[in-house]
């Protein structure tokens, strides 16, 4: 009977697919093997925290005065231009008006307009001064990569360069 090896591998399909989408570590719960780690762990937690309520003067202070920020898959602006910005960028969605010509958050673009969101499954790439973090951003069915390039800077991390990938 050939049915039963196509439902063998169906069924593998879906357990690594479920597995796939169920089993994540947020931010919160990740555990820092270093260091260096538990400082970029506080800093993302920070981050998303600050994010999620909209406070604006602390999701900036993640973020280094140089960095280069992408909110727009055809636009990256300065740290300065991006304070312009904000809060406008996220409450866009929040009542449900849009705060700009066009949608600008990634959430609008692939139409999940979600207030909050986590990062998940953190991977670091460490050298001295210098780290690479990778993550998954998750608002509710939406998932997305998210590239953080850091600097440490007397004794602080900061974001330098944010960006998603472009399909």
């Amino acid at each position: 009977m050939k049915t039963k090896p196509f439902i063998g591998i169906m069924f593998s399909m879906f357990v690594v697919a479920l597995g796939a989408f169920v089993w994540r570590t947020p931010i919160t719960a990740y555990q820092p093997r270093s260091e260096d780690e538990s400082a970029l762990k506080r800093l993302f937690v920070t981050y998303i925290s600050a994010r999620n309520n909209r406070e604006v003067d602390r999701f900036l202070s993640t973020l280094h005065e140089d960095c280069q920020y992408m909110v727009d898959k055809d636009l990256t602006v300065s740290k300065e231009k991006l304070r312009g910005m904000l809060p406008g960028l996220w409450m866009q969605n929040d009542d449900g008006r849009a705060a700009f010509e066009k949608c600008m958050a990634w959430e609008c673009w692939n139409e999940n307009y979600y207030r909050t969101g986590m990062l998940i499954n953190p991977r670091f790439e460490i050298a001295e001064d210098r780290a690479f973090v990778q993550f998954k951003f998750h608002a509710g069915i939406f998932l997305d990569e998210n590239f953080f390039h850091l600097i440490r800077e007397n004794n602080r991390w900061q974001i330098i360069a944010f960006a998603r990938p472009m399909n």
